[in-house]
This record gives C-alpha cells, structure tokens and sequence, in this order.
C-alpha cells in the first residue's frame, strides 16, 4: 500500500514523485518507448508522468470540449498479422496508489484517478486491430436480438447481459441470452488478455466505463463497448458496437441502433478477449 506524500528537490512534489516513480518502474519492467539503460533520469520522470496522465485519462474518459481528434469513423480497419504488444502486469500497479485528501497537492482528479485504477486494466496504445473469434460473434448477434429473447433492460443491464452471454458462448457452445450474475469488484475489469470463464461487468454505467482495453475507433468490433456523454468523470451511457459505425443502446426504455457517436467524448473498450 502506498500512500503519497512528501517532496524532492527534484522539483516534483510528493503525490507527483510517487506516481512518476511506478510509471517508471512500470515502463522499466514491462517495456515500452524508454528503458532503464542509458536515459536520464529527468527523461524518464517525465516520461512516467505522461504515462500516468494517459492512463488516468483513458479511466476517466474524455473531459468534455476535449479535442475531436480521436472521432469515431464508419470505415473499416484491416487486421494486422500479428499484434505485437508490450508485455503487460497481472494487476494495475496504479491501483495501489493511495492519496491523502488533507494534501494541498493533491487535486480532485487524483483522487478520482486513485478510485477508477482500483478496478482499470492498465492501458496499452489504442488497439488497432479488428476482434474476432466465438464471443465476439456471439455479441453481434446478441447485441440485435436481446430485446425480442430477453425483453427490457436498462442500458447497465443490457450492457452486462449481452457481454456476460457472449463471453461464455465459447465454452458452453451455445450463444443465448444470459442474465449477468451479481456483480463484483474486481481487478483488471474487462480486461480482454485475461484468461477467465467469463465477463461480469459492474451494475452501473460509470463503473462500467473503468473496465477494457481502449480501441482505435476504426477497429471498433462488434462486442466492444461504446461509452459517452461522460459527466464528473463518468460515463452516463453505454453501447454495445456492432462495427467500427454502429453501437446499440437503451435509450428512454426502448432498443436503438445508432450511429457510434462522433464527437470527442466517447470511448471504445474492449472486454471480450479474441479467443472467446
């Protein structure tokens, strides 16, 4: 457990420091642009703040007026031979951050930051290449017929239901409509290279948009979540993507098929792992 405090005559204050230093131990252990040979120090305590600022951006979601450089498109992207990615933790070193509100220093997206990393994945790049596989095919069906099958559902609900169903379709070889069980708190919420039995997302939108990996919106696949209309740092609504253009939601009680939202306050995660 660590908890920030303190200060450097590095000119990084103590909540700073601490979270600069896991960022660096982070990028050292598990790769990334920098490695621990040969770069100064200066550059890697830079380096980790941006890392850190990424991954708490990426949890909390697009701030609103953000830049509307990341739109969604309806155009189609190609799946690369293979996807080359950093190695990544078992858990979100972040998630053992710990603040002290009392702190001068410490701003109320710290805090926020600390609360959504109990639960967030540790981020890579936005992933650029199209899912595939028994779940994911699973949820383009499920995602068009839940509401005749499984009748109303809030969008929380249906978002857990159809993910829950579609997670499970590989092993149990059948692809059916599946009340979500009990929701749980969990590490690493969504995390599509975990191995597990199934996906169980939180009962709320906004814890929901913790969970997943962030998708390129031209990879976005049927199955991803699609979240935004983000206020206080949380999502609002949620989306099941049926392809880089379209995502269905619950809108006033009753199932829409919409366009995937093109504006900067959105974002795509995926919680489905490609192998189903």
């Amino acid at each position: 457990m660590m908890m920030a405090g303190g200060s450097s005559s590095d000119g990084y204050k103590g909540p700073v420091r601490l979270i600069i230093v896991v960022a660096v131990l982070l990028i050292c252990c598990c790769g990334g642009a920098l490695t621990a040979v040969g770069v100064p120090l200066g550059e890697m305590m830079s380096f980790g703040k941006k890392h850190y600022n990424s991954q708490c951006d990426i949890a909390l979601g697009p701030e609103p007026g953000a830049s509307t450089s990341a739109t969604a498109t309806p155009t189609t992207a190609s799946v690369p031979e293979s996807a080359a990615r950093q190695q990544r933790p078992e858990t979100n070193p972040y998630a053992e951050l710990h603040f002290d509100p009392a702190d001068p220093n410490v701003t109320d997206r710290d805090l926020a930051c600390a609360s959504a990393m109990k639960t967030a994945p540790i981020q890579d790049e936005p992933w650029q290449e199209i899912n595939t596989g028994p779940a994911v095919s699973c949820a383009a069906d499920l995602a068009l017929r839940y509401p005749e099958v499984a009748g109303t559902a809030t969008m929380a609900d249906y978002a857990r239901d159809v993910i829950y169903s579609a997670s499970i379709a590989g092993s149990t070889g059948q692809c059916t409509p599946t009340r979500a069980p009990t929701a749980t708190v969990v590490e690493n919420c969504g995390d599509p290279t975990a191995t597990v039995a199934s996906v169980i997302l939180p009962a709320t939108v906004g814890d929901q948009g913790y969970c997943g990996q962030v998708v390129d919106p031209k990879a976005a696949s049927p199955g991803d979540l699609v979240f935004w209309e983000y206020i206080d740092r949380r999502a609002t609504r949620v989306g099941v993507a049926l392809g880089p253009g379209e995502v269905v939601t619950v809108d006033s009680g009753k199932f829409v098929r919409l366009e995937i939202p093109r504006d900067a306050e959105v974002q795509i995660k995926r919680v489905l792992g490609d192998a189903g």
